[in-house]
């Protein structure tokens, strides 16, 4: 039974950006591990979905957030690292360490917790310290998080496992001085974290310590600055992370380096009418027709994701031709103007995000940046926010 809305994700898509942020990061001879985000549903195309198809692609660790998305990686049978990024409490950390999660820390009691689980269990948790480096959110300054780093790796129940950090604005400017000096602060606590514990220095054969700071923007930029682990996100599902890096790209001669998008949000017709000039439709009378309209209702609203900010704004399309969105976006209903789509029939498929070809095989898409425009937002928001209960289909 096809259902009225959906979402197709490209299996053929996720595996050449895969193959795009690998190469990039492998640039120079350099052999990262590569940390996909699941997090926040992957980033809303379906968790469990994308999870299968990336370990399939060779990808070996999984970015989480919280307990749920570990048990529920766990549940499905996904043996894959998985490495937490949101804050756990005590009780929760306790739970992850017996399903073998990674954990970023900055919570001597979260320490504590995890030691004490790995204790019982008979185990070693490991743990990546978070330094805080100039984004002052998660994570601990330069002393302290020293100071955590090697109160983990004395203890015989814990593996300090890596040291990471995270950009305050790789992805919005076009001038980097400041995530350099993060980079620099970074690499300071590095060293000082390996020369309290003895550890080899960064770089040499015998370097067990994982220290990572590139997300995708980092690796499609900066590729000679990564570590030993890289975590992408965004740039897996064929997004850029904006449009300055985007440009950066460009400007450094990496025109080759092309994403595709994953995602296509896809609905059917319910209903084709006419309705005569100078009538209202929807809620509040915000639309009145100025001409004969053909209309096409659309089984889909704010509930499933289509925010209603596109109201009197959106595209969808129709037969690979653009089709306005008439009046407010309703909890489940969409009202778009089919007038200038001849043939329009219920069933018919509409894309509200993805591509479409028209019967003359020239056709449109509507991108999730795009839609972030008219939203006045960010593609992250407008995938995210894609409501769990739309069934995910891999596609080719």
């Amino acid at each position: 039974m096809q259902p009225t809305s959906w979402i197709e994700i490209s299996r053929r898509a996720l595996r050449h950006n895969v193959a795009v942020l690998r190469a990039a990061s492998q640039s120079g001879g350099r052999q990262p591990i590569l940390c996909a985000m699941v997090k926040g549903n992957a980033y809303g195309h379906g968790m469990l979905a994308v999870a299968q198809e990336l370990v399939a692609a060779g990808v070996p660790w999984l970015g989480t957030c919280d307990l749920a998305e570990i048990e529920a990686l766990r549940a499905a049978g996904l043996q894959a690292a998985l490495y937490n990024v949101g804050w756990l409490p005590p009780d929760h950390a306790a739970r992850a360490v017996q399903l073998d999660a990674r954990l970023v820390v900055y919570d001597e009691v979260v320490v504590a917790a995890c030691s004490e689980a790995a204790r019982v269990a008979g185990t070693r948790a490991r743990l990546h310290v978070k330094v805080e480096t100039g984004n002052n959110r998660q994570g601990l300054r330069h002393d302290d998080a020293v100071r955590l780093a090697v109160r983990i790796g004395r203890d015989p129940h814990l593996h300090l496992e890596g040291l990471c950090t995270h950009f305050a604005d790789v992805e919005d400017t076009t001038d980097h001085k400041f995530a350099r000096s993060q980079l620099e602060r970074f690499e300071a606590a590095a060293a000082a974290v390996r020369s309290a514990l003895g550890l080899a220095p960064a770089g040499h054969p015998d370097d067990g310590l994982l220290c990572h700071a590139s997300n995708t923007a980092a690796v499609l930029l900066w590729p000679e600055v990564c570590g030993g682990l890289v975590r992408f996100g965004i740039g897996a599902y064929g997004l850029w992370p904006s449009k300055e890096t985007r440009l950066t790209a460009s400007e450094l001669g990496r025109k080759h380096m092309e994403l595709q998008p994953v995602l296509s949000w896809k609905a059917r017709v319910a209903q084709v009418r006419d309705v005569p000039t100078g009538e209202y439709v929807g809620y509040g009378r915000t639309h009145r027709t100025v001409r004969p309209t053909r209309i096409a209702v659309l089984p889909i609203g704010y509930y499933d994701g289509y925010d209603r900010g596109l109201s009197n704004l959106g595209q969808v399309l129709l037969h690979g031709q653009r089709a306005r969105v008439l009046g407010r976006v309703a909890m489940n209903i969409v009202v778009v103007d089919a007038t200038d789509c001849p043939g329009v029939a219920v069933g018919d498929e509409v894309v509200l995000i993805g591509a479409q070809a028209a019967p003359d095989g020239e056709g449109d898409r509507v991108s999730a940046d795009e839609m972030a425009g008219w939203l006045g937002t960010i593609h992250y928001e407008v995938t995210t926010r894609l409501a769990e209960h739309l069934p995910r289909v891999v596609v080719d």
